[in-house]
């Protein structure tokens, strides 16, 4: 059960969201599909750049210079510091997709990942909220965006989403690395900031 747990939670990491997310935006019946395929490649590339390879760089030298124990990041105050370097590198990723046409979407989401984790850098300080739960939940705010303000088929794909999130938050509780409430209020944090930001 503990392997089924750690899977989930491999598959469905923060790091990982950002590029669902594009996945989504660019292959629904929305007219974000018809965004040339270059344009498309260049966001995917930019997004696996600046969020996903140079946080995980990041990480064995914050362990070298000792301001994280371990990869886990089980002490909320060591979360701080990774999540400054994907706001970072988020705002580099935002310039660079600002550089060719077609990516407005794309960069709107930037600008909500920006304010998702710098807010939860603050929250962060005081409080373990649940990362995986806020990024899924930003993830099915996302997909009820595009549902309801750029009319895409997201009628299958929401409560797919949604048992997913239960999935989750089962995993989370199992590993006990959160309480029941940092695992609720992160979901609904993750969730209600995108659809108020984006609507």
């Amino acid at each position: 059960m503990k392997y089924i747990a750690q899977t989930i939670s491999y598959i469905l990491h923060p790091m990982l969201m950002p590029l669902y997310i594009l996945f989504f935006i660019f292959n629904n019946n929305t007219l974000f599909a018809y965004i040339p395929w270059g344009v498309k490649l260049y966001c995917y590339l930019v997004t696996v750049f600046a969020l996903l390879i140079m946080p995980v760089i990041s990480l064995p030298l914050f362990k070298h210079f000792r301001l994280i124990r371990s990869y886990e990041l089980n002490d909320k105050q060591e979360r701080v510091y990774p999540i400054l370097v994907a706001v970072a590198f988020a705002f580099l990723g935002f310039w660079l997709l600002g550089r060719i046409g077609y990516t407005n979407i794309v960069r709107q989401l930037y600008l909500v990942l920006i304010i998702l984790l710098s807010t939860f850098s603050v929250i962060t300080f005081r409080w373990k909220i649940s990362m995986h739960m806020t990024a899924i939940g930003a993830l099915c705010g996302f997909v009820f965006i595009l549902g309801m303000k750029y009319l895409g088929d997201v009628i299958n794909l929401l409560p797919l989403l949604i048992l997913a999130s239960g999935l989750v938050a089962s995993a989370r509780l199992y590993l006990k690395q959160h309480t029941p409430a940092q695992v609720y209020v992160g979901y609904i944090y993750g969730a209600v900031a995108v659809v108020a930001i984006m609507y």
